[in-house]
């Protein structure tokens, strides 16, 4: 009786489908390990960009003007805006020359 228990026991050869299924999963892994090592090559390199000139490669200084948050750079003058900071002075601006119309037509109508 042992004997045929002996016989029914499993190889210990991986099947192929456990062959394929290692293979896969060794290549997933690869892969992620791939996408952990660009994306921290690609954080470490944002870092020695950080408030950076990127015309002339110096130091940025942050300076508020008129409530807006300007970089500034010491050494080319470039001035740099995030878009949000845009967009906020170009309503603001906007909402002004609109108001200055305005007074300027009433101005005029009320000769």
């Amino acid at each position: 009786m042992n004997e045929r228990l002996g016989r029914q026991r499993m190889s210990d050869k991986p099947s192929r489908n456990e062959a394929e299924y290692f293979a896969l999963r060794e290549a997933e892994l690869h892969r992620e390990r791939h996408r952990e090592t660009i994306q921290s090559h690609d954080d470490e390199e944002r870092k020695t960009h950080f408030m950076k000139c990127p015309h002339c490669g110096a130091d940025l200084t942050t300076v508020s003007v008129d409530g807006l948050t300007i970089d500034r750079c010491r050494e080319c003058q470039g001035v740099y805006i995030e878009a949000k900071a845009a967009e906020r002075m170009l309503k603001a601006k906007q909402e002004a020359l609109h108001g200055m119309f305005k007074s300027m037509i009433r101005g005029v109508s009320s000769h």
